[in-house]
């Protein structure tokens, strides 16, 4: 799917590619060179929300597809994946493991095409803060298709990086489990 895409406050322009959408009807994808454009009174504050959104959803585009075997596992597209991670990236995962970015990348890379069935859904993206250089978001990860269905809330903290897609690269994720809906 290519074309606009309204990102609130601003408009960014892209695609989306892979099964990983954002749910919440706001920016997803690819956005050409990086780069958000703002409508006329668009704020900072507004751009640097797409610019969260749209690195989220793209990220996570790039794992469905690493793990599902639908990207070739090939350097250039596991480098997708690990440039966008800084080198003092650390996760803290749901089950309260702490990761390096070394260990984080060699997991993934392992789980190449293991998850064929794998579906991730990001919804409700939300700018929490904003300093300089330094971005915090927080996001609902919804996955499917894994065997153990488990979603997740997570906040992640980016750095300013022009080079990066959107301008940002993963400094830290901090992931934890939701909580199962009610049965019945």
């Amino acid at each position: 799917m290519t074309g606009p895409h309204a990102a609130a406050g601003g408009t960014a322009r892209g695609t989306v590619a892979g099964g990983v959408h954002a749910t919440d009807g706001t920016a997803r994808g690819t956005v050409a060179g990086g780069v958000h454009r703002t409508d006329a009174g668009g704020s900072r504050q507004a751009a640097d929300r797409a610019a969260c959104r749209a690195e989220i959803v793209r990220l996570h585009e790039v794992l469905e597809r690493w793990l599902s075997g639908r990207a070739p596992r090939t350097a250039e597209e596991f480098a997708a994946f690990a440039r966008a991670h800084l080198p003092g990236f650390t996760l803290s995962g749901p089950d309260g493991s702490s990761l390096t970015r070394d260990q984080v990348l060699a997991w993934v890379e392992a789980a190449h095409g293991r998850t064929p069935g794998i579906g991730i859904r990001i919804r409700e993206v939300e700018l929490v803060a904003a300093d300089g250089p330094l971005l915090v978001a927080a996001y609902q990860e919804w996955q499917r298709g894994t065997g153990a269905d488990r979603n997740r809330r997570a906040t992640a903290v980016f750095l300013r990086d022009p080079a990066a897609p959107h301008g940002l690269r993963w400094r830290h994720l901090h992931e934890t489990w939701m909580p199962e809906p009610p049965t019945g």
